[in-house]
């Protein structure tokens, strides 16, 4: 019978995609005794209700040094796991409609040759061939990533929780933290109710829930819950090869196998809100969005509409590492690309939970940088 233990050398509070891909890549390395704790059912957070799109490449070059390697080990994660998570590499696309932007889109691909990742900007035929069907007239510039694709997270989230159990990771779902103890400076031991497990390390990383979790130690964490939302139409013939970004719109979206347009939009100066509840006008704006820039999709009825939650902080940047003010605790939290930046995340915090050396490119994203002012300027971000 798989019951709570009273013992772990690891205690991964958060079953998500973050969590999983941290303990895989533990047990990789020889870790043992790793228990994940969630207090949801399976998939039921941020990691079943995204958008499923990997890209590498964003303005600032901290985003894109950690980010661009994140999507190398997309790449071969099926593989590595044994598990087809079923990336595919479709390509990723940016695009711009005013000046400004389009300045942007240039800043961008200059920063990637400073650090190696591959993008290119389409001349206005390329932009033609590879969107056919858009709306060009709109379209000043795009940015292209041949690399980027796509990550259904049924299927990766399949093929982590398949290759932990057979590393001897123990998953427990609808299973709440509820308190945690301290001793001598250090998190001792995690509480589910009355049941108490003895940890030699924990790590949050549980999503919206990130802040609330670190309160029962009685650490505050820096950022809060918002709410995205997304949505699929019904099937259609393929008219959309790449992911797109439309930054100035708010909205991103591809196309699936099965034919449908997935993708969601925001309302700039929306109030953040704790609800899973879908809202009218942000399927409008998608809406509106998607007709604009596409016209062939205006006779698309959506059939699906799904609300998720983020931890976004200060900066928008993840937030990963030791907590500065309690020992043998550790963070990964402010993920708003948490499905494009998991496998590097997992990766970089699993080699310095072992080896105690840093990546530098995870050195950035220090759970400590808000209260030292060292916040990350990028400029490029979509919920995608």
């Amino acid at each position: 019978m798989n019951t709570v233990p009273t013992h772990a050398g690891t205690v991964i509070v958060g079953g998500g995609i973050q969590g999983l891909m941290l303990a895989f890549c533990l047990a990789e390395r020889g870790q043992r005794d790793i228990v994940v704790l969630d207090a949801g059912y399976w998939q039921g957070g941020a990691s079943g209700r995204n958008g499923t799109m990997v890209r590498g490449g964003f303005a600032s070059q901290e985003w894109t040094r950690f980010f661009g390697r994140s999507l190398e080990l997309w790449i071969g994660l099926s593989g590595r796991l044994g598990e087809n998570v079923m990336f595919t590499r479709r390509g990723y696309a940016i695009l711009a409609e005013s000046a400004p932007m389009d300045d942007l889109l240039d800043g961008m691909a200059a920063t990637h040759r400073i650090c190696g990742l591959q993008s290119r900007r389409l001349a206005a035929s390329q932009i033609a061939d590879l969107l056919p069907h858009a709306d060009h007239g709109r379209i000043r510039g795009a940015l292209y990533f041949d690399k980027a694709g796509v990550a259904p997270h049924h299927a990766v989230m399949k093929g982590l929780r398949k290759a932990c159990l057979a590393r001897g990771v123990r998953l427990f779902y609808e299973t709440p933290v509820t308190g945690f103890e301290s001793s001598n400076g250090r998190l001792a031991a995690v509480l589910c109710g009355q049941h108490r497990i003895a940890a030699d390390l924990t790590v949050i990383c549980c999503g919206a829930q990130n802040t609330q979790v670190a309160g029962l130690a009685g650490l505050a964490l820096d950022g809060e819950a918002h709410r995205i939302e997304a949505m699929a139409t019904e099937p259609m013939r393929p008219v959309i090869g790449p992911g797109i970004a439309l930054p100035e719109r708010f909205t991103y979206l591809h196309q699936t196998a099965r034919g449908e347009i997935v993708g969601g939009s925001e309302i700039s100066g929306e109030t953040p809100r704790q609800s899973l509840a879908n809202t009218v006008p942000i399927m409008a704006a998608f809406a509106r969005h998607l007709v604009t820039m596409f016209p062939c999709l205006a006779d698309l009825r959506i059939l699906r509409h799904w609300t998720g939650m983020l931890h976004v902080t200060p900066d928008h940047g993840p937030m990963m590492g030791p907590h500065p003010d309690l020992a043998d605790l550790w963070i990964s939290a402010g993920w708003m690309y948490g499905i494009a930046g998991a496998p590097a995340a997992g990766d970089m915090l699993a080699q310095a939970i072992v080896t105690g050396r840093t990546d530098e490119r995870m050195a950035p994203f220090a759970v400590d940088r808000f209260r030292r002012g060292a916040l990350i300027a990028e400029g490029s971000t979509v919920n995608v």
